[in-house]
């Protein structure tokens, strides 16, 4: 029962690689996540609304993951993650263009009241 979970996230991953295949070229890293706060993050995830491509990473304190997310224009987004409790968390939706020219940095942070936050910068 416990393998289902694992075999979910590993046929995630394989689709995410496999659509960021068919993005524009020459386009290295455009986005980057980090942790912020002093807690592991597992299974944090980029999802598209409205598709289904969905890209994971595990990420330590103060360590950040790089996607490479093609060009997008004006599209939607949430970032869905889990921390140490296995507490999914998911952010507002939130609207950024992605291209060869900028990096778009998101970074995941716990505030002094222990609320989850993913901020756009």
């Amino acid at each position: 029962m416990k393998k289902i979970p694992y075999i979910i996230l590993l046929g995630c991953i394989v689709i995410g690689i496999l659509i960021s295949a068919c993005g524009e070229k020459d386009v290295k890293n455009n986005l980057i996540i980090g942790n912020k706060s002093s807690e592991i993050i597992s299974n944090i995830a980029i999802q598209r609304i409205g598709k289904t491509e969905i890209r994971g990473s595990n990420l330590k304190q103060n360590q950040h993951c790089y996607f490479d997310m093609g060009v997008q224009k004006n599209c939607t987004y949430k970032v869905e993650f889990e921390d140490r409790n296995n507490k999914s968390t998911l952010s507002n939706e939130f609207t950024c263009n992605f291209n060869n020219q900028e990096i778009v940095n998101i970074n995941v942070l716990k505030d002094n009241d222990g609320k989850w936050e993913v901020v756009l910068n």
